[in-house]
């Protein structure tokens, strides 16, 4: 069953959920319980901190479920050099196994109009993702932007090879509906987009409004719960039940 062009089978909504646990107080058995959870829905990807990579990486082994290279979070503050150590070091660990790399923006450069710096920041991560056979995704963090900054932000990340703009790491206040709007509208077709950062606002309806809106992933630690409620709206549709009578429940 589809709501525009969203598919609410669980197989499918489990493809789109990027599952993740990144508070620093998540302990090695939370992780590895986690990683059960993931294999049992199948989701896209895991993202943990980076301390947790190789766990994650032996525990997702042949699932071909992806492993997230988490680079200068939360806040995007180290240079670019030290950001390129960070993604070599995930790409050598990471090496033919399915991985992505999550990388935060430097912002404060964005917001100082240095959009040489910002541009260049970015274009040398997704180097090191292309180069080791992944794609490289560039939180922009657009709770703490402008409009015009938002823009920029989705323009110049695209033109730097980012693969996916991401909207926030989770530790600035998330997205609204009418910036997911915009970075669908401001990134290049080609350019996919990922929707976090919500926390405890995260609920199967926003998740929706969120796919409805040209979000092709989310990342959330509520993909379970949106996975199980979404799915089983899908299938009350599909046996008839008015859209009213199934949302309501």
């Amino acid at each position: 069953m589809k709501i525009g062009d969203v598919d609410l089978s669980k197989a499918s909504l489990a493809q789109m959920m990027d599952f993740s646990a990144l508070n620093p107080q998540v302990s090695e058995d939370e992780i590895r319980e986690c990683c059960k959870v993931s294999l049992r829905y199948n989701f896209k990807g895991f993202h943990s901190n980076p301390v947790w990579m190789p766990l994650v990486a032996h525990e997702l082994d042949g699932s071909g479920i992806e492993t997230g290279c988490l680079v200068s979070f939360p806040f995007g503050t180290n240079p670019t050099e030290t950001k390129v150590i960070e993604a070599k070091a995930g790409a050598k660990l990471l090496h033919g196994k399915p991985w992505v790399i999550d990388m935060v923006t430097s912002v404060g450069k964005l917001k100082s109009k240095d959009y040489k710096y910002y541009k260049t920041d970015i274009a040398e991560v997704a180097k090191v993702a292309h180069d080791g056979g992944a794609e490289c995704k560039a939180i922009l963090e657009v709770g703490l932007l402008t409009d015009e900054e938002l823009k920029m932000a989705c323009e110049l990340a695209s033109e730097a090879g980012a693969d996916w703009v991401k909207s926030s790491t989770g530790r600035e206040k998330g997205p609204t509906l009418l910036q997911v709007k915009l970075m669908r509208k401001y990134a290049p077709p080609h350019v996919k987009l990922k929707v976090a950062g919500t926390g405890s606002f995260w609920t199967p309806m926003v998740a929706l409004g969120c796919l409805l809106a040209g979000t092709t992933r989310i990342g959330t630690r509520s993909a379970p719960w949106i996975v199980d409620e979404l799915s089983m709206l899908g299938e009350e549709l599909a046996a008839g039940k008015p859209a009213c009578e199934a949302v309501a429940k």
